[in-house]
Formats: C-alpha cells, structure tokens, sequence
C-alpha cells in the first residue's frame, strides 16, 4: 500500500513538471487538456529585386561576380533583376541573367525589353525553386519611347507553399499617363491571381499616383522604407504582395551597397500563413 502511495506521489509530481498550454475550446470542440502544442513555424519566401544597371559599377567595371556577391549577401529565394544585357558587347557579349543563375545557382526566366546592339536588353526572374512556366507581356509605350515589358512566371516552393504568380517588371519613367496605362494592364491581368508578388523598378516615388494605386490592390512590402533606392530619383524599387490573408511581412530591408549598380537592392520576406489563416 506504501508503495502504491509512493508512486502516486511520484507521478503527480512529474506531471507538475510538464509544461502545458491552456487551449480554450472552441463552440463544437471539446478541451481534452492538458494539451502540449509546439509553436507552428511558417515556410518564409526571400524576394529581392535589383535593378543590376547591365552590371556596370559605379566605378564603371562591368562585374557579373559582384553583383552575385551583393545578393548572396541577402540569400534571397526569388530575385527580380532589371536591366538586363543579353550578348550585348558594352557588357562583354554575354547572356547575364544565364551567368547570374549560374552563379547564384538558380533557375532562370528572360523577358526581351528591346533589341540593343545585335543582342536583347530585358529583364529576368532567378529563383531557387522550379520555374514552371513564364511569359512576357508587351506594356503600352508613347511614341519613340522604350518597351517596357513583364515577365511573369509561375512558381513552385518547395514547402507549404502553393504555386506562386510572380511579376517583374520595369515601369516607363515619362510620361506618367503611360505609367498609369501599364499599371492598369498590371492589374488587369493580375489583380485576382492568388497568391501574387510584383516586384521591380517601377520608376516611381511611394506618394506617387501609381504607387498610390497599386497599393489599392496588393500590400507594399516595402511602405517601411524610407531611404532612397537610387539616388537621382529616390526610392523607386518595390516588392508587392496579394492575398493579404494569407501573407504576413516577417521583415524588410534595404541594403546600403552603393558601388555595385546605380541602385540598391530591396529585399522583403513573407511567410506564407495559408488562405483563412491569422496573420
């Protein structure tokens, strides 16, 4: 009988020990506690865009390898990049978005802007994780101006993490009023895609009417920066996300490297919550 009360004693205090956590029972649920429950960790997505200014320093050196260098630094998982040479001689006759996925070892996606000196001038999507499909879409353009274009591609984690509709882009700087006309082909296009991220150049200031308006649709990862991202025209560089039920914006940064390229890169990261779940 003493041995039985010893060991009673013995598991009451053990059970004492444990750590617990209170669940309050939900309407048609029943509370069976004590219940032990580990802290959920989210599947994070690292975005980053770089306008990479064809590779040319502002020490004027062309230099693939530092560009690499100063994203690594961030470890990004999908990266935007602008200004893109593809077998252009001012740039050594190389196909750069192919170089940079090889040496950040990434899947890669081009989007032809324009011809430029018998090669192609464009943009481009590195990512980390299969690129499905991609396409790019033609943006209106005044008269004698330069093609802008998206690129957009379909994205597939590796995590929790449904297909991705992933943007790129490098807006038109003047006239605003084609601005406006590529934003509104934006929208139009991706307004419902779910989830969605636009990143890019989008030559435009935060009070500016077309940020303005993107902000109505998708959330600006970027609102908390203040800082300029090139230093003529000022914070001009973006991540924007949809599905603002089912993103949270764990951090945003802005790196201060101002050698490399005539910007800085912008680096947002989202966890992915899932649709109808709390932020």
């Amino acid at each position: 009988m003493r041995r039985m009360i010893s060991y009673r004693c013995m598991l009451i205090m053990f059970m004492l020990f444990i750590p617990t956590q209170v669940v309050v029972a939900k309407k048609g649920e029943i509370n069976v506690g004590p219940i032990i429950q580990q802290e959920r960790s989210h599947a994070t997505i690292r975005v980053l865009t770089y306008n990479i200014h064809h590779g040319e320093g502002m020490d004027g050196k062309v230099d693939l390898s530092r560009i690499a260098s100063v994203m690594k630094r961030l470890k990004p998982d999908i990266i935007a990049l602008q200004e893109v040479d593809r077998y252009v001689p001012r740039s050594g006759n190389v196909d750069q978005a192919a170089e940079l996925a090889e040496l950040m070892g990434m899947h890669v996606a081009f989007g032809k802007a324009i011809s430029l000196a018998g090669g192609e001038y464009g943009v481009a999507t590195l990512s980390r994780y299969p690129i499905l499909s991609s396409k790019t879409t033609l943006l209106p353009m005044a008269r004698g101006g330069e093609q802008r274009v998206l690129l957009t591609s379909q994205i597939a984690p590796a995590r929790d993490i449904p297909p991705i509709t992933f943007t790129g882009t490098h807006l038109e700087v003047d006239p605003k009023s084609i601005q406006a006309a590529q934003v509104d082909v934006i929208m139009e296009l991706y307004g419902t895609s779910d989830p969605y991220i636009l990143a890019g150049d989008l030559n435009a200031t935060p009070n500016s009417n077309t940020i303005k308006t993107l902000r109505s649709k998708w959330v600006d990862a970027t609102a908390e920066i203040t800082d300029w991202t090139n230093e003529e025209d000022g914070k001009i560089d973006y991540v924007m996300y949809g599905a603002r039920e089912s993103w949270h914006l764990a951090s945003t940064r802005i790196l201060k490297e101002d050698v490399a390229s005539d910007h800085r890169p912008v680096l947002a990261v989202l966890e992915w919550r899932g649709n109808g779940s709390e932020k």
